[in-house]
């Protein structure tokens, strides 16, 4: 017997040398069903960088400053406005982007008189900018290819809330001593328009086309979206949420609307947005928190942007909104930054600009600019 179990051992041992890859010799090589046929390392796409936010220098005015406003109307001309506080009292500011660089404009009129600039439209060739001396008198500064020109208003306001201008069409809105006031231009001469029966107070005026024009107004009922029609503004009946109020509206050529604001419920505010598309209004609630909606443009990717209360004392936020998506970015630091504060964005061709302030430890707000891609 323990012959024979010798024999069957040395019979198991020679079975499975056999059926060793390793008896096919020292050049044979074991494939199993899910080998490679190339034993070379895949190489992956290359991804593009994602763009981020970098700083761009903007010459200094005498702090504090406040920014107005700030449009684009491609990659190589923007313009941003406001004031300047000097020991003597206020005074207009205005900058201009040339897709290199910020450069200070000292050449319009009235730039080294008291007052402020506000709104920057874009009227065919022209730029149009709505100036204040402070004092109440208003005038429209209009800048084309020969110099600078104005346009005075028909008379003095108290307040001047927003301006407004396109082809053919401008409505300043303000109040004076009697009252609300809407001054309408047609592209000859100045008027003075109605409002509906219960409106108190034009917070903001945009316009698309001389007979499409949005304006959102204070009334005794609440907060209601009024709508020109080249003949009246009459209301636009859009479905506010309720206890809510309006920061902007977005007017976009293909017809779509965007407005934000913010409703308030416990006395908690918390940000919506409604968008119009032509057929309805659909309303959502983007977790932006209190987020002032006022400074919202839709970005070269087709999302909407627009800056946010930042968590980070040295750094911009900024938000972007694409339908049920909220994603976020950061400006770049700045040293010794207690407070930065992009105040306005323009889609300036591919890129994104931001002008604003920022506020250095020991120092007043001064001025800053921020650019996303481009």
């Amino acid at each position: 017997m323990n012959g024979l179990r010798v024999v069957m051992v040395c019979l198991v041992i020679a079975y499975a040398a056999l059926a060793s890859p390793a008896a096919g010799g020292k050049h044979a090589v074991a494939v199993t069903p899910d080998a490679p046929v190339s034993t070379a390392a895949p190489v992956s796409p290359a991804t593009p960088a994602k763009p981020s936010w970098s700083a761009l220098p903007v010459p200094a005015a005498a702090p504090p400053v406040t920014v107005s406003d700030l449009a684009a109307r491609g990659p190589d001309e923007a313009w941003a406005t406001g004031y300047e506080q000097p020991a003597d009292g206020l005074r207009p500011l205005l900058y201009r982007w040339n897709g290199t660089a910020w450069s200070r404009d000292t050449t319009f009129p009235g730039a080294g008189e008291p007052g402020w600039l506000g709104k920057v439209q874009f009227v065919g060739n022209e730029v149009w900018i709505l100036r204040s001396d402070g004092a109440g008198e208003g005038q429209i500064l209009r800048r084309s290819a020969s110099g600078w020109s104005t346009l005075p208003l028909p008379q003095t306001l108290w307040t001047y809330q927003d301006f407004a201008a396109v082809p053919g069409a401008a409505w300043v809105v303000g109040e004076d001593d009697t009252g609300l006031k809407v001054l309408h231009y047609d592209g000859s001469a100045w008027s003075r328009e109605s409002v509906p029966d219960g409106v108190l107070y034009l917070m903001g005026v945009t316009a698309r086309t001389a007979t499409d024009a949005w304006s959102w107004a204070d009334t005794d009922t609440g907060t209601t979206v009024l709508r020109w029609d080249g003949t009246a503004w009459r209301d636009a009946k859009v479905p506010l949420p309720p206890n809510s109020n309006v920061h902007t509206i977005l007017l976009e050529p293909s017809g779509r609307a965007t407005i934000g604001g913010s409703q308030y419920s416990d006395g908690v505010a918390r940000t919506y947005l409604m968008t119009w598309n032509g057929h309805a209004w659909r309303t959502t609630y983007p977790p932006l928190g209190d987020t002032y909606t006022e400074a919202m443009v839709r970005g070269p990717d087709g999302a909407l942007w627009l800056p946010v209360r930042s968590d980070h004392a040295f750094r911009s936020k900024y938000a972007r909104v694409d339908g049920n998506r909220t994603t976020y970015s950061y400006g770049p630091g700045r040293t010794n930054a207690i407070d930065v504060k992009p105040r306005a964005l323009a889609r300036a061709g591919s890129a994104l600009l931001s002008f604003g302030t920022a506020e250095i430890y020991g120092s007043k707000p001064n001025l800053m600019s921020e650019r996303l891609g481009g």
